[in-house]
């Protein structure tokens, strides 16, 4: 089982998400309201005699699905991004949230995933001579004068 320490969250880039999640949300489960609640409006309008009744309530419906998707989805941001600073500037006090996190094979049997390592690898290092001195053509033999020749295979007939 490995160990990771949740110790920064990005407050606009969290707070965009959990915005959009929110909008999601309340659209969806809005709509669940409004279609019922817009076939009460219209058939309220019809019954009453008023046939630009039953539009008005069904548009009144429709504009305060649109205000709850905005409304949630900007307060949400807001909340979101207060709470992410205050998360990071408490975690930088007091360490973050640590989760315990253990791989587990796929559920096709296929190849596990290599864990992430530890420790970052060391840099790339090329031993000394390893390359051709800056400027000698591709493809020619470090240290001769002789022009390049293509790789073996090439221009045979096929």
């Amino acid at each position: 089982m490995q160990r990771f320490t949740i110790a920064r969250f990005d407050p606009v880039r969290t707070a965009n998400i959990v915005a959009a999640l929110y909008a999601v949300i309340v659209l969806v489960f809005g709509a669940l309201l409004a279609i019922p609640f817009g076939m009460i409006a219209l058939i309220a309008g019809e019954r009453s005699g008023q046939p630009g009744l039953a539009g008005g309530g069904l548009i009144g419906v429709l504009v305060l699905l649109l205000i709850g998707v905005v409304f949630y989805a900007v307060i949400g941001w807001v909340v979101t991004a207060v709470v992410c600073a205050l998360y990071n500037w408490l975690a930088g006090r007091m360490g973050g949230i640590q989760v315990d996190v253990r791989q587990e094979a796929p559920p096709h049997g296929g190849a596990m995933i290599p864990a992430w390592p530890a420790q970052p690898a060391a840099p790339f290092t090329v031993a000394p001579g390893a390359l051709p001195p800056a400027g000698t053509p591709p493809g020619a033999a470090p240290g001769s004068d002789a022009p390049p020749q293509p790789p073996a295979g090439w221009g045979a007939p096929r």
